[in-house]
């Protein structure tokens, strides 16, 4: 992002996890990625402490990963459970609501996860379009393994956010773009 923007701006990036803060941190400063400011704080509590500061937001939630299973792989699936994706996707809810909070009038969410499951996906876009004043953006890539979101069982079309499909180039994960 700090390329894309000619390292001219400002870039909040927030991690929880202390060790893998560090190792932005030290990612980050390698890459001469001057603008970026690496944070180790809740995801939850960015938007109190940033209302309506970014223009845009990359919202990357937490989630129970289906997108990078491997069958052959007991590690990769071994802690996934219904209970777990429930768990996350009310963090997914307050971690949206943060980056909406923090989100400038007119800002860009683009929200994402590596996991396949409507409830980390869809269910939480319906969500968010019935909570926040939120408009869902078409996407506008193309490759073989994309595919539009679910819409059976939704009230709001989701088939501007897009799914991709694990493949041998790549994990599966879903993607989706919102204006405030």
């Amino acid at each position: 992002m700090a390329a894309m923007m000619k390292n001219d701006g400002y870039i909040l990036a927030n991690e929880l996890d202390s060790i893998r803060c560090e190792r932005l941190k030290y990612n980050v400063e390698k890459q001469g990625a001057n603008i970026v400011e690496v944070i180790n704080n809740r995801g939850e509590k960015v938007g109190e402490e940033y209302q309506e500061k970014f223009d845009k937001v990359l919202l990357d939630a937490p989630c129970s990963g289906e997108g990078r299973f491997l069958g052959n792989k007991a590690g990769t699936y071994r802690n996934w459970s219904k209970r777990t994706v429930r768990e996350l996707a009310k963090l997914q809810k307050k971690l949206f609501k943060s980056a909406y909070t923090a989100l400038k009038p007119n800002g860009i969410i683009v929200y994402s996860t590596c996991t396949l499951n409507k409830d980390e996906n869809e269910k939480i876009l319906q969500w968010a379009i019935e909570n926040f004043d939120v408009k869902l953006l078409n996407i506008n890539i193309n490759f073989k393994e994309r595919m539009q979101g679910f819409n059976d069982g939704l009230e709001f079309s989701i088939d501007k956010a897009i799914r991709i499909l694990p493949s041998k180039n790549m994990e599966g994960f879903f993607v989706s773009v919102l204006k405030k």
